[in-house]
């Protein structure tokens, strides 16, 4: 079976997660990529922020396969 995607980011950094996250809220079904395999241990910050991977922010929309 074929899984289609109305959108695919690729990057897991803070941009990629805020959109993917930004167009699953608006139910988007969204395919992130990424080429490492744990995003939660990626340290990239933009704007002396950094985006972390928890539930508080992020919820039950990340399904890892």
């Amino acid at each position: 079976m074929t899984k289609r995607y109305d959108l695919i980011v690729v990057g897991a950094g803070p941009a990629g997660l805020t959109a993917a996250k930004a167009a699953r809220e608006c139910g988007l079904e969204v395919a992130l990529l990424e080429r490492k395999t744990d995003i939660t241990n990626l340290h990239r910050c933009c704007g002396q922020s950094l985006v972390s991977m928890n539930d508080y922010y992020f919820g039950d929309i990340f399904h890892f396969n």
